[in-house]
């Protein structure tokens, strides 16, 4: 059966962008036939580099970066891109237009499975730039869902877990309750859901640990391209 090729331009970091290897691999296996696996082609950025252009007060020194990059999954054959990381979101409106591959936006693709679910209030977890951010904000409000995030110091120590050790592929069980207990503390203030907005926290966070939905974002990604590709 004929499928489109992947492009994933990950790397940021290396742990997640496993994930997705083996998850489109799984799911589209699971459509299709164990005769088959996945066509990807992959552009794993560094995460220094990505993190010193996102640094920069000219936010074009990030998007010229990421442009580039996504131009190397064109040039390699790909037919359409997945950016691997929620937090780099934040410059798809910039970037995307100027690569010229169909892109499957992790952030549209989990708020159209949050409003599937009838969820109407859903947590938000990530790194600072996510929850602080509008992206993921403004996307929900548009088809209803409000968006609750941790407060200032959670958001901090989340941010700081996340990148001192799941992108470094570090799980730790201290790590996990920090995670459940910020995700309690959003439960008392009405969320019916939340969203694992960081690609690596379902590999720290699992459904069964909380009695509350999770939405695990890399997951619905990779359903989502995993449909493209087959055209579904």
């Amino acid at each position: 059966m004929q499928h489109k090729t992947i492009g994933l331009l990950g790397g940021i970091g290396w742990a997640s962008t496993l994930e997705y290897y083996r998850l489109l691999n799984e799911m589209l296996v699971a459509r299709i036939g164990p005769a088959h696996s996945a066509r990807i082609m992959l552009v794993s950025m560094d995460q220094a580099d990505f993190v010193a252009h996102a640094a920069q007060a000219d936010s074009r020194a990030i998007e010229q970066f990421l442009v580039t990059q996504g131009q190397r999954l064109q040039g390699m054959g790909a037919d359409f891109f997945l950016l691997c990381a929620n937090g780099a979101h934040r410059f798809a409106p910039a970037v995307v237009p100027r690569i010229g591959l169909p892109f499957i936006s992790i952030v549209e693709e989990t708020a159209k499975r949050v409003q599937q679910s009838g969820v109407r209030k859903v947590g938000l977890l990530g790194v600072k730039q996510t929850m602080a951010g509008c992206f993921y904000h403004d996307a929900l409000e548009q088809l209803g869902i409000a968006t609750v995030t941790p407060d200032a110091a959670d958001q901090e120590i989340l941010h700081d877990i996340i990148y001192t050790e799941l992108v470094q592929n570090i799980f730790t069980d201290a790590s996990r309750n920090i995670f459940l207990d910020i995700i309690e503390k959003l439960r008392r203030q009405g969320v019916q859901g939340v969203i694992l907005g960081c690609t690596e926290i379902p590999l720290l966070v699992k459904p069964g640990d909380i009695d509350l939905p999770l939405f695990s974002t890399t997951a619905i990604h990779c359903e989502a391209a995993v449909a493209f590709a087959l055209e579904e």
